[in-house]
């Protein structure tokens, strides 16, 4: 199953776990689920947001502004994530780049075990 998170979700994810949970993580790039059977890879996970919604909008494509369950409460702690992650990208331009290269070893954490074969089948 191919989900369409992209690196501004996975940033968000990280700064909430750290600052609401106290835990250094974020969502997987690509792992399967407890019982084996399904695959789930998130293929936009080097890609910005703003380039998924250029790309969407070009295309003509339908677009859902907020499906997070958890987030349809205003405000919401996401939205507070967005700005404080744009407020800080506005000081540094690398901000992204160097949040993708800080991110990449919990995005494939719990992957570590696997087979060169099982992970690319």
């Amino acid at each position: 199953m191919a989900l369409g998170q992209h690196l501004d979700d996975f940033a968000e994810s990280f700064f909430m776990s750290m600052f609401y949970n106290g835990e250094l993580r974020t969502m997987k790039a690509h792992y399967r689920v407890r019982e084996g059977d399904l695959r789930v890879i998130r293929p936009l996970v080097y890609c910005r947001e703003r380039q998924t919604r250029q790309f969407a909008t070009e295309q003509a494509l339908p677009v859902i502004h907020e499906n997070c369950p958890a987030c349809f409460g205003m405000p919401t702690e996401r939205q507070h994530m967005k700005e404080l992650l744009a407020a800080q990208e506005a000081y540094d331009p690398r901000l992204f780049k160097q949040l993708q290269r800080a991110l990449l070893p919990l995005m494939g954490q719990g992957l570590e075990g696997l087979e060169f074969e099982e992970m690319h089948d």
